[in-house]
């Protein structure tokens, strides 16, 4: 599988690639040791607006309908062997380690292998790390799914059939992770929630905070 290189703020060499259309020029690959958990980009990227479909109730979502809540963002999809489950992990340890405010955070996986994952089976996929409302999976048509990645500069490509070979190693994405505050507003790219040991007490530090000011 190939994965596009996250944003400044990795502490994983994952490839060294980077995500057309980069906004803001963030998206690029960066030095391990040169790597912060988390980069502020406040008032540089785009409010959280997507049309999706919500893998726990079936239903058509909107950015708006997760107001209130902190929101953390990612791209991925239920076959990945390595990033994804090791990333949506780190997400459930984060909110575990923040105690009543982890009630109020928001982690949704978008899938952008469409083909194959359902959304029965992308519900399935995130009751490995949680329940709803606090973890949940968002799918989209692939019209939806182009424009909701293209918001926020994450590259990807997946095959066009379920039946595809080898369609695993097929698959590559951003591997970044982008948390929204209450207002929708983008606050932070994270990138340690992808690393084997991750600075939970730092992100949780920096995500605090957003879920005090929560509904």
């Amino acid at each position: 599988m190939a994965i596009f290189s996250p944003p400044v703020l990795t502490r994983r060499a994952l490839g060294g690639l980077c995500a057309a259309g980069a906004i803001g020029g963030l998206v690029r690959s960066a030095r391990a040791e040169d790597a912060p958990p988390s980069v502020n980009v406040s008032g540089t990227f785009p409010k959280l607006q997507f049309d999706m479909t919500l893998a726990s109730t079936g239903k058509s979502v909107t950015g708006a309908d997760f107001h209130g809540h902190p929101v953390i963002l990612y791209f991925g999809f239920t076959r990945c062997p390595d990033t994804c489950p090791l990333t949506m992990h780190n997400a459930a340890e984060l909110v575990k380690s923040m105690g009543k405010l982890g009630t109020k955070m928001r982690v949704l996986f978008v899938t952008v292998d469409i083909e194959h994952d359902t959304l029965p089976l992308l519900k399935a996929y995130m009751a490995n790390f949680g329940a709803p409302p606090v973890f949940d999976g968002l799918r989209g048509t692939a019209a939806q799914t182009a424009a909701f990645a293209k918001r926020y500069g994450v590259g990807y490509s997946a095959p066009t059939s379920p039946d595809a070979p080898d369609p695993v190693s097929a698959i590559s994405h951003t591997d970044a992770i982008y948390a929204f505050g209450p207002d929708g507003a983008a606050r932070y790219i994270i990138g340690s929630l992808a690393d084997a040991r991750p600075d939970l007490p730092a992100i949780a530090g920096i995500m605090r905070p957003l879920a005090r000011r929560a509904a």
